[in-house]
Order: structure tokens, then sequence, then C-alpha cells
């Protein structure tokens, strides 16, 4: 019986790549795509499949919060996240919420397999270089890096791990869009990351709330 795979990416050059690649095993077979979050979780809900590719910046619903999501209901397909951003950040993110592997989009197409068949066959695959291991001492310990951030950039961040849009969150504070952009520049500024994605990937690696 063939392995049944589901692949979410909205790059559709990414899911015919994947695809090429993983039917060069006639043992695999992929099932169905998504191109966004909700898609992709409604996939694992209701397809019969045994690994979920999953990449992080998915538009309507992060990657995350789909694997989250799914975990929270005790659905337990494995999830491979496949993604661009760095492991050092997001690999400890993905273990932690219940994925079993992470695999950048810079690996080779016998990385490719060597990971799909890794986790087909029950084991956990995430890197082990040593920027991914000093990431997650970080997050056991030690300062925070929120802690240069002020009440209001704070605010920011929590709207923003809470997924509320900063339309919604200027509207709550009666504060123009244009004024809560500018904090959330800053507020990347500090810490040195280039988008939300990363933002929320550091809170919840960093368990903030």
């Amino acid at each position: 019986m063939k392995s049944r795979i589901l692949i979410a990416d909205d790059h559709l050059v990414v899911r015919q790549g994947l695809r090429q690649i993983l039917h060069s095993r006639p043992d695999w077979e992929v099932m169905a795509e998504a191109e966004d979050g909700v898609a992709a979780e409604r996939l694992a809900r209701n397809q019969l499949a045994d690994l979920l590719i999953l990449d992080i910046g998915l538009p309507l619903r992060r990657g995350v919060t789909v694997c989250e999501r799914l975990r929270a209901d005790g659905i337990l397909l494995p999830i491979l996240f496949f993604s661009m951003y760095p492991p050092s950040q997001y690999a400890p993110v993905a273990r932690r919420i219940g994925a079993q592997g992470f695999l950048g989009k810079d690996a080779s197409a016998s990385q490719v397999l060597a990971a799909v068949d890794r986790v087909l066959r029950g084991y956990p695959c995430f890197p082990a270089d040593g920027e991914a291991r000093q990431a997650a001492s970080a997050g056991a310990g030690g300062g925070s890096p929120f802690d240069p951030l002020t009440d209001r950039e704070l605010q920011v961040l929590r709207a923003l791990v809470a997924g509320e849009s900063l339309v919604s969150l200027a509207r709550r504070l009666n504060l123009s869009n244009k004024t809560l952009s500018t904090y959330r520049r800053r507020l990347l500024a500090k810490l040195g990351l280039t988008g939300n994605a990363e933002l929320v990937a550091l809170a919840l690696l960093h368990g903030f709330q």
C-alpha cells in the first residue's frame, strides 16, 4: 500500500517540485495539495493521509497555527515543516508544537526524500546544526529578547501573536494605522526580524503571551 502525502504551500512551483521529487518513489503518492492554511487544515482533517508537508508562511492561516489546531483536537497526522525560514528559530518551535520534522527549502532532492522517508517510518527529522541547538537553549533560560521593547511595542506584539490584525488593533486603541505600523517596524528592528511569521515563531519559542 502506498504512503499518502499531502502538500501545503502557497507557491505552485514548490508544490510541483515536491510532487515530482516524491513521485520518484513508487511506494508514495501525493493525494492532495493546498495553497493556504485553511485548505491545509481541512485536508488534514478529512483525508486519510500518512504525512502533511507544511509550509510555515501560508496565507489565511499560518502553518504553525494549523499544526497547533490539529494537535489540540487530537489529530496526530505526522507533519513535516518545509520552509524558507531559518531552522535556528523555527525548528525548536516545530518540535514543541508537535511536528515530526523541519526541513529547509534549500534542501536537495535527496535530502527531501530522506526526510520524508524518516518521518513516514516514525522517526523525528530535525536539523542537528549548532544554530538550532543554540536557539533551543536560549528558549529554555536566560533573559528575554523582548526586554528592550516598550509597553506599546509589547502590546502590538501580544496582538500579533494572538492573530489580531493591525487594523483591528488600531481601532481598538484609537490609534492610526500608520502609528501602529511604526510600532511594528520598531519592534521588528529591535528583535532583528523581518516579518510577522518570524516574530510569532520567536514569541512561541520563548513562551511569550
